[in-house]
């Protein structure tokens, strides 16, 4: 909003909310589970190097042991996580985005306050997403 693009979107009769919110909310849920599966295998990858490198455990032992401990749903539940974090820093970002105000220095507010906003709603889903899936016994 600092150079008046929203404003000027508007005029053109582009919908700020397909045009600029949209994009970004389909490109996180897409590419929050993408992250998460990667982080998961380097984090496999790692715990390889740590066990078989520096514990002394033997690769077989390691793979067989991971491979026991991981289920598909718990797969499933961390994309689904993923997915809704996405959701959640998209709409973060968007609508503090569109709060922000016409200076230079509400963009670093408008920044923070987003950031902020984010972590606060990953923590609140997360306990109501662990809360439920405790109920249903998973």
């Amino acid at each position: 909003q600092v150079n008046e693009e929203i404003d000027a979107l508007k005029t053109m009769g582009i919908p700020p909310m397909e045009f600029l919110v949209l994009p970004r909310m389909l490109a996180l849920v897409v590419m929050m589970p993408v992250l998460c599966v990667y982080a998961d295998l380097m984090g496999i990858i790692g715990g390889l190097i740590v066990g078989v490198g520096m514990l002394d455990l033997g690769l077989i032992e390691y793979l067989n042991q991971t491979r026991a401990s991981l289920t598909l749903t718990y797969f499933w539940i961390g994309l689904f996580y993923a997915a809704v974090f996405g959701v959640l820093i998209a709409l973060a970002g968007c609508l503090r985005g569109m709060q922000c105000g016409r200076s230079a220095s509400a963009v670093g507010a408008a920044t923070t306050s987003a950031v902020v906003t984010a972590i606060v709603a990953i923590v609140v889903a997360t306990a109501i997403i662990t809360f439920a899936l405790n109920v249903i016994g998973i």
